[in-house]
């Protein structure tokens, strides 16, 4: 009974995004519905027509991602705090300001790159078996303003989602599912987790799967500052220039030309940061001296 109130003890960060995700966003569509009542005080517009007003309001990008935006920062602020007393301490075996070199920062950029590639092929393989799921993909990331280059949306693509996700999932979730199974099974459901956060098929198996990933880079970087750096990437690639990267792509030469890029990409990543990891030690063994 004590392991599987352990195992159900790893659940409890997912449960907790979601549940917050709600006590954030019901506030937020009350202030929005105040003002449009205010808004829209003595001038006799029915209020059929406010509601569909209001509606209107909380559908737009700018809305949804400024919800997403209140939601992470608190997540940041509550799971920052979490792991900072609870897990950090046994968890983080480097400091911060030791963390990176240039072989591990490099290492992170070729890797973002790469997976960008090989998840693209992952997600359009799906949308073959699949085109219902990739259509309501295709929609949520219209609705959710995904594709807009604006601040707010590069503030949170870029800064906030990557801090406050990887809080969550490689810190306090995979901080807790290694007390209950071995390093690659703890990576493995937080992998797991972190493609249910997404709430999509789509999104879910390939947040998944690029879960993986984090995972070792957390577990072989001895520090969630990498998976947050990593994840910064990722995503500012994936924002600024996914129609860049794709040129062509819908041609047989090019389809196989990027899917060989990426591959390699992704092969070079994880040896560069596997480089640079003995580099960081052999450091780290000489000022010991």
């Amino acid at each position: 009974m004590k392991r599987i109130g352990r195992i159900l003890f790893c659940l409890l960060p997912l449960l907790l995004t979601i549940i917050l995700q709600n006590l954030v966003t019901v506030p937020i569509c009350g202030i929005a519905a105040m003002a449009v009542l205010v808004k829209n005080r003595g001038t006799g517009i029915p209020f059929a027509e406010q509601v569909n007003e209001l509606l209107s309001l909380i559908s737009t990008p700018t809305f949804i991602i400024l919800v997403s935006m209140s939601y992470a920062v608190v997540a940041m602020v509550l799971f920052g705090v979490w792991y900072r007393k609870k897990i950090a301490p046994s968890q983080e075996r480097i400091a911060v300001r030791n963390a990176f070199n240039p072989w591990i920062v490099s290492a992170l950029l070729v890797l973002s790159v790469g997976l960008q590639y090989v998840i693209s092929y992952l997600m359009n393989f799906i949308g073959v078996l699949r085109p219902d799921w990739m259509q309501s993909y295709a929609e949520l990331i219209d609705s959710a303003g995904i594709g807009t280059l604006s601040p707010l949306m590069l503030t949170y693509a870029i800064v906030i989602a990557p801090i406050s996700e990887e809080l969550i999932f490689r810190g306090v979730t995979l901080g807790y599912a290694k007390k209950v199974f071995p390093v690659a099974g703890a990576v493995c459901l937080q992998a797991v987790l972190f493609g249910i956060f997404h709430l999509n098929m789509i999104q879910g198996i390939y947040a998944a799967f690029l879960g993986l990933f984090i995972g070792y880079l957390h577990e072989a970087g001895g520090t969630v500052a990498i998976p947050m750096l990593f994840h910064a990437f990722f995503n500012s690639f994936g924002t600024l220039a996914s129609e860049a990267m794709y040129y062509h792509m819908e041609q047989p030469f090019f389809f196989l030309l990027w899917l060989t890029v990426g591959v390699l990409l992704t092969y070079t990543g994880i040896f560069l940061f596997q480089h640079g990891i003995r580099v960081r030690g052999s450091k780290t063994a000489d000022h010991s001296l």
